[in-house]
């Protein structure tokens, strides 16, 4: 009972706060879309539609109070608009339509509120809020099965979680992918917070989330998560000026990985090179082979949850007699998306996360030279961090239309848009006396010149005056 009233606080917080802050009921969203507190309550919260009550706040704020100074068009937007339209046509030949229908009720949400998000997510405090809302909302769920796993070892099916079943982020490749995903953005926060107050402690306190986040991903025994954090050490290694340094704490970590985990984790793992007598991964190969038949007569895929009319042939073998298996799962995000919307849409996907990529790497070689902007150069190697664990673990899940993703692409976007508008603000060319008045020297800075640059790059208004490049 206490957990429900506390939940419903903070949802109506989230409403509250909205009232004279819009962009909260932003972050209100994230927050549902990610924690899914009706999941968690036993009141009222499990009886409402809260997201949708959520999403028509932030909708209905932004369109009534705080329309202004919008981002400009990039093509990673364009590409969430058309994916959302996309995956709605698809509708029309779906082989599934039931199925179909029920995926497209909350998949279409996901990428069409992610398109939306960078209208309203604007500042430095915004982008900060919108990361510090996604990490905690995951921490939810992954402390207290960190804590288990520590405790415990954890499991492959175990639900140590807050939530029950095999779905959301009760389902160990979602979570262990999510997991992986928060560790760079709250390496991040550990040494770019500023919405939370200052103090000595604060930063260990992020190093112990992603400490947990690192042991839930561990303990739920799949293999895509192994895949995900060799990928995610090599990347933020290649991104961290403190090579030598981080090398010692993945060498560190990577023994104490394997000092502390159980037989039953390194059985587990030992199947990804004998997947032939590995009845799942086996099935996954003659998944994405049945997928690949499928297209070359369905080019435009067949509709949301279309895996339910596949039909694979298992071989005969030592271990028992051939059979037909119906309606496996694509486990793949590449499958997925492109069993589901065909060539069309794998195009999108993959141009999204590519030149979403390529923006990030434009973003952080742009900042690198000013001091100021050290925060979203971190960011920009935090996002692609967590992109590159999205594209190599999903490689082996099908979670291509879960929140994290699209939700990394919207940060990504607002980032752009951050410093799109620092550069714009920063052209404005000075005529007349005032530019003679403004003689620079050898050692001229744009960003140092501009009074209150630290203070208004921190805050709510508008970036300063500067130009970049």
């Amino acid at each position: 009972m206490l957990r429900s009233l506390w939940l419903l606080f903070a949802y109506v917080s989230f409403l509250g706060l909205s009232a004279s802050a819009p962009f909260v009921a932003t972050l209100g969203y994230v927050w549902v879309d990610t924690f899914q507190p009706q999941a968690v309550s036993y009141i009222l919260l499990n009886q409402l539609p809260v997201a949708m009550i959520m999403g028509a706040a932030a909708v209905g704020g932004y369109v009534l109070l705080d329309r202004r100074s919008p981002p400009p068009l990039t093509l990673q937007s364009v590409l969430q608009v058309m994916m959302a339209i996309w995956v709605t046509a698809t509708l029309v030949w779906a082989q599934a339509p039931d199925a179909a229908w029920e995926k497209w009720d909350w998949a279409f949400k996901t990428v069409a509120f992610a398109a939306f998000m960078p209208l309203v997510i604007r500042s430095r405090v915004q982008i900060e809020a919108f990361a510090q809302t996604y990490v905690f909302s995951l921490a939810a769920n992954f402390v207290p099965f960190g804590l288990k796993v520590l405790i415990s070892g954890g499991g492959y099916g175990q639900n140590l979680g807050l939530e029950g079943g095999n779905s959301g982020l009760s389902e160990g490749g979602l979570l262990s992918t999510s997991c992986l995903m928060a560790i760079p953005l709250a390496v991040f926060l550990a040494s770019n917070s500023q919405l939370l107050p200052k103090f000595k402690l604060l930063p260990l306190a992020y190093w112990g989330i992603a400490g947990l986040a690192l042991a839930t991903a561990l303990g739920t025994y799949e293999r895509s998560a192994l895949v995900g954090l060799v990928v995610l050490g090599l990347y933020m290694w290649t991104r961290t000026k403190h090579k030598i340094g981080f090398g010692v704490v993945v060498i560190i970590t990577a023994c104490i990985v394997m000092f502390a985990t159980s037989h039953a984790w390194n059985a587990r793992v030992d199947t990804i090179v004998d997947f032939e007598h590995e009845n799942s991964a086996y099935v996954r190969l003659l998944v994405w082979k049945w997928t690949l038949g499928f297209v070359a007569n369905h080019p435009f895929g067949g509709g949301f949850s279309s895996y339910i009319v596949d039909h694979i042939e298992l071989p005969a073998s030592s271990a028992g007699p051939g059979a037909t298996e119906f309606g496996r799962a694509f486990h793949s995000i590449y499958f997925e998306v492109l069993g589901e919307h065909g060539y069309p849409g794998l195009f999108m996907f993959l141009l999204l996360a590519g030149s979403t990529f390529l923006m990030l790497r434009r973003l952080a070689k742009k900042a690198r030279p000013h001091p100021e902007l050290k925060w979203v150069v971190e960011l920009s190697n935090a996002l692609q961090s967590g992109l590159a664990v999205f594209l190599t673990s999903g490689a082996f899940v099908g979670i291509a239309f879960q929140p994290m993703f699209w939700y990394f692409i919207s940060m990504s976007i607002c980032l752009n848009a951050y410093m799109w508008r620092v550069e714009r603000a920063g052209a404005q060319v000075v005529t007349g006396w005032r530019a003679m008045a403004m003689v620079p020297s050898r050692s001229y800075s744009p960003v140092a010149e501009v009074p209150g640059w630290r203070q208004r790059a921190t805050g709510v208004t508008e970036p300063p005056n500067v130009r970049l490049g």
